[in-house]
């Protein structure tokens, strides 16, 4: 039925990946943005709860 006589070709390839990192980025970057934005605040809040308390 779906019989593979050859390799899929390179250009096919490529534009799959462009088209999986573009789609990847909009799904998951707003997201991951925030989520590094909070991490960075928590680390700098502890950094200075450390440095009020020694």
């Amino acid at each position: 039925m779906f019989g593979r006589r050859r390799f899929l070709s390179f250009p096919l390839v490529i534009g799959a990946v462009i088209i999986g990192v573009v789609s990847g980025k909009a799904i998951f970057g707003p997201p991951l943005d925030d989520y590094w934005k909070k991490k960075l605040q928590e680390e700098a809040s502890a950094k200075e709860t450390d440095a009020k308390s020694s």
